[in-house]
């Protein structure tokens, strides 16, 4: 992929200038990446079984289960988003791969139908209207298997405006590390007004208690970006 130099102009959205540069854009935006992908795949493999179902929502270029469709080939993966040109590059990296399964999904509507041993959604579910959040994450339980688990990593807020200032202040300093300039922060900072709308690690709790699960831990935490492990009993 090509080093992300986007700004956009307007309202957010993963169109194709996005999709060409993202893989380089995800890992340069999200602190301490490697690793939460890494923690991810290693947690995610444990809950892999012979000839089960795998679930990416918000798949993008299907980066993020690569590793997991290289290590299982005997299970089916259904890989999910709703921007085409995310999925072009997606279907292409997959071509060819008869237990990949690729779809175009609105998840605040409706999952892929499958019985999954596993479930991620990795920086998805930030972007769904928050009064569908909670349908969603119902029927991510509804589609688990029994000991089924769904790692759910999210961008999130601090309890309090000055701990949240703070943390989003050292963000920023993060990505000025990582090569981006003030206008470029500034512009997707913009941009993302009001399409991105993260709510606090507790809140994502809340909706994962009342879909019905009641293991749920924290595995992954840096500043304003949290991942959590729920298992289905």
């Amino acid at each position: 992929m090509n080093q992300d130099q986007y700004i956009p102009e307007g309202r957010w959205e993963f169109n194709a200038e996005v999709a060409r540069v993202f893989d380089d854009m995800i890992s340069r935006s999200i602190p301490d990446y490697d690793t939460m992908r890494d923690l991810t795949t290693r947690l995610g493999q444990k809950f892999i079984t012979h000839d089960s179902n795998v679930m990416d929502l918000g798949c993008s270029t299907g980066l993020g289960v690569e590793s997991l469709i290289k290590k299982n080939p005997e299970c089916l993966f259904h890989l999910c988003d709703t921007s085409e040109p995310m999925l072009g590059i997606c279907r292409a990296k997959y071509s060819g791969m008869e237990n990949v399964i690729i779809e175009k999904k609105d998840i605040t509507k409706e999952l892929p139908e499958a019985k999954c041993s596993l479930i991620l959604s990795c920086l998805t579910i930030q972007f769904t209207p928050i009064e569908y959040r909670q349908r969603i994450i119902q029927n991510v339980y509804d589609s688990l298997q029994r000991g089924g688990a769904f790692l759910f990593v999210e961008k999130v807020l601090g309890y309090s405006a000055v701990i949240d200032e703070a943390m989003k202040d050292e963000y920023y300093a993060i990505k000025r590390e990582n090569s981006y300039t003030e206008e470029q922060i500034a512009g997707k900072r913009k941009s993302l007004e009001g399409t991105l709308v993260p709510v606090t690690e507790a809140a994502n709790r809340q909706f994962l208690e009342a879909a019905g699960f009641r293991i749920i831990e924290t595995y992954w935490r840096y500043l304003n970006f949290c991942g959590l492990i729920a298992i289905k009993r």
